[in-house]
């Protein structure tokens, strides 16, 4: 895997030397898959940024019990004092700009945070360096929400959460490894339903019709149909994207009419391929490819109701948002808005999701 730019922050201390020794790739005994999901507590460790201040040392009216409206943007921060493990998940309410403040601030539950998703209940899901964590809806509106429930996960740890349309919860750990909705009513370390073997998994999403795509290391990007999800193996992908301009795609995300965006973090830059570039294997250009001067290393794109793109850029600690009309075409639009400031209480962000 090739070793990531320094975030854009003053860091004396880090050096790609030091950042290998930190994140060496390890190797699954079933499967003999990388599984690299601490190229983020690594990059982080060097960076010098800090978790955001805890729920209760936000003024009350941040932390009051009150239902959150759709379109909340969450946005799961990496960033912690060098060797304590944190994180945290803070939350702003619809169409947040500037230096806004958060309506939430999670940090029980938080070690080492990856990836975070929502099911269809509303309910948020994080993936920690051993788990994967639960608070539900009704535990979002507290002033200081805990897990509601917890998955321990196997040895390599989760990398990135996804549910299928059934509402099945799939894990990238090196493999796919599939829970099914009854195996998630309580806590505990149950059996995955279907484990599919693959390389390099580095993330996974859903499309409209319930196949399974994961992004690689190895910069392309795969897909698994229903079928072959069905029961556990190493199944040969449907379908096989490459491109030069994926460079470790990271958490790809498809729109209602089947297009998939993607994070490229070793590019810093958000590229769409179509329904159609997506329907054969084979190299590919990108329909649309977005820069901007502040994304830096990008690892998480998310869609809102309206068809905005959420991006965060933790090498310059914000999130930035792109407008429906501006993924249009290739270019490099100033985003509609960037959440960004010390108020916001960011911390290296690394992963986004608007509550449905």
């Amino acid at each position: 895997m090739r070793t990531p730019k320094p975030p854009h922050v003053s860091s004396p201390a880090y050096s790609p030397t030091d950042y290998d020794a930190r994140c060496v790739a390890r190797r699954s005994r079933r499967s003999g898959l990388v599984w690299c999901a601490a190229l983020v507590s690594g990059v982080v460790a060097s960076s010098g940024l800090s978790v955001p201040a805890a729920a209760s040392a936000l003024p009350s009216i941040e932390r009051s019990a009150s239902v959150l409206p759709p379109g909340t943007v969450f946005v799961l921060n990496a960033g912690a004092p060098a060797g304590t493990g944190n994180g945290s998940v803070t939350a702003y309410r619809p169409t947040p700009n500037g230096n806004a403040r958060p309506s939430l601030v999670i940090v029980t539950g938080i070690i080492d945070p990856i990836g975070l998703t929502f099911d269809s209940s509303g309910d948020l899901w994080v993936a920690n360096k051993d788990n994967v964590v639960e608070y539900s809806k009704v535990e979002l509106t507290t002033a200081s929400p805990a897990p509601t429930l917890t998955i321990t996960e196997r040895a390599t740890g989760p990398a990135g959460v996804a549910f299928d349309p059934s509402g099945d919860l799939w894990v990238a750990e090196g493999a796919a490894v599939e829970f099914t909705n009854a195996q998630l009513a309580k806590s505990g370390s149950p059996k995955p339903k279907v484990v599919i073997a693959s390389g390099n998994l580095c993330s996974l999403a859903f499309d409209p019709s319930g196949d399974l795509w994961e992004g690689s290391n190895s910069d392309t990007v795969s897909d698994f149909t229903k079928a072959q999800l069905a029961v556990s193996g190493l199944p040969t992908p449907h379908i096989t994207v490459s491109s030069s301009a994926l460079k470790a795609p990271c958490r790809p995300t498809f729109d209602a009419a089947g297009d998939m965006w993607t994070a490229n973090f070793d590019a810093d830059t958000v590229v769409e391929f179509t329904k159609a570039q997506l329907a054969k294997s084979g190299p590919r250009a990108p329909w649309v490819t977005l820069t901007y001067r502040r994304l830096s290393n990008p690892g998480d794109v998310a869609l809102d109701a309206a068809g905005d793109l959420w991006v965060p850029s933790p090498g310059d600690n914000l999130v930035v948002e792109f407008t429906k009309s501006q993924l249009d075409k290739s270019g490099s639009p100033a985003p509609a808005r960037s959440v960004m400031g010390p108020a916001t209480r960011l911390g290296y962000p690394w992963a986004v999701a608007v509550e449905p």
